[in-house]
């Protein structure tokens, strides 16, 4: 899988303005990872969010409009936890293990 992940790293470039931002969330999956893992490295992991905060955070990484997808597919994907009542957010722990393989060591 190795190979492959070095690939969609290399095409997912093709996703991105010239100001970093993402600007077409990918249909792949992994590519989807890919993306939403470079965002929650921008992330404290030892602070809770308000999801006003995590919705800035995101702003900044992307250059289209729908933030709560992105944001619902960082929750999904279990780069981020959240209370309940969306009233704070944290990076999850373990997110790192779960998705090693597609933490690019460049």
């Amino acid at each position: 899988m190795e190979k492959s992940i070095e690939g969609y790293y290399k095409k997912l470039d093709n996703y991105y303005d010239s100001n970093g931002r993402l600007i077409q969330y990918p249909s792949k999956k992994p590519m989807r990872i890919i993306a939403l893992i470079k965002i929650v490295e921008q992330m404290d992991a030892k602070k809770n969010y308000t999801e006003k905060e995590i919705n800035e955070i995101i702003k900044l990484h992307i250059a289209f409009s729908d933030i709560e997808l992105i944001r619902r597919e960082m929750y999904q994907y279990k780069l981020l936890g959240r209370l309940r009542d969306g009233s704070a957010y944290w990076v999850e722990k373990d997110w790192r293990n779960t998705y090693a393989e597609y933490i690019s060591e460049g």
